[in-house]
């Protein structure tokens, strides 16, 4: 049994997609996916379980890339593989990514209730630098705003 982490392709869009859905309340769609591999400015990082040869998608990330600033637009791992350092691993690997593009920092949005990601992004450097006001929906709060220099 082994995690990798790489790019997303092609092949993985469907079980990006079912995470997605599995995960959050208003999903993004799979053309969005594909969308998203076509955008030179966007960059999807899948982590995949190994176990006796069958490879799984257990979680990704997705950004965009502007200038050298990056924006983490969401970020999950499916529920059976959470708390075994999945989202640890994509954050990782997507952080020698950019730091290749020369990137600068990276910030993102997390719920104000969720404290195992919050807790994970601050053991990672992240600090929190605001909050935006009833930033999500279904259930409506407010979000953490977290950036983690690079440099």
């Amino acid at each position: 049994m082994s995690v990798l982490f790489k790019l997303m392709s092609k092949e993985h869009i469907k079980a990006v997609t079912d995470i997605e859905r599995e995960c959050f309340s208003h999903p993004w769609s799979e053309n969005a996916f594909y969308d998203e591999l076509e955008n030179p400015m966007s960059l999807t990082v899948v982590a995949l379980y190994t176990d006796d040869g069958v490879e799984s998608v257990t979680g990704f990330v997705n950004v965009r890339i502007v200038n050298n600033e990056v924006y983490i637009n969401n970020i999950t791992v499916s529920e059976k593989f959470r708390r075994m350092g999945h989202a640890k691993g994509l954050l990782l690997y997507l952080e020698e990514n950019v730091k290749n593009k020369n990137a600068t920092f990276i910030t993102l949005e997390v719920r104000e209730s969720n404290s195992p990601a919050i807790s994970l992004y601050k053991k990672l450097g992240y600090v929190t630098v605001g909050k935006r006001k009833r930033f999500y929906r279904d259930p409506t709060e407010d979000a953490v705003l977290m950036t983690k220099n690079l440099i």
